[in-house]
């Protein structure tokens, strides 16, 4: 992945890892979004939320389902210099909660 950023692409990163299928509107995050921002402190990881997504694209399937879904941006995210694997992925997930209207606590 940093070699393709190296390249000057751009990625999109599901930092939970897998699917979510359960009723939370985040599973837990990797830290590979972590390493990924450590390593490469000048790229910007633009938090998106799509919602309606496990409708369109169920787990398994290889065709989407023609329905609508919102694709919400949020402000980029870089990594602090001295900030804790914890903190940035709690600052991660709390600015992808934050376009989702899903109130803090219900997550």
């Amino acid at each position: 992945m940093a070699d393709a950023l190296d390249g000057g692409a751009s990625l999109i990163i599901f930092p939970e890892g897998t699917r979510n299928e359960t009723d939370a509107a985040l599973l837990p995050f990797k830290s590979g979004i972590f390493h990924l921002a450590k390593a490469r402190p000048d790229v910007d990881f633009v938090p998106v939320w799509i919602d309606n997504l496990n409708r369109v694209m169920p787990k398994g399937e290889f065709v989407p389902v023609p329905l609508i879904c919102t694709v919400t941006f949020g402000a980029p995210l870089r990594v602090g210099k001295d900030e804790a694997k914890d903190a940035f992925l709690t600052r991660a997930r709390n600015a992808l909660l934050s376009l989702s209207g899903v109130k803090q606590g219900n997550a």
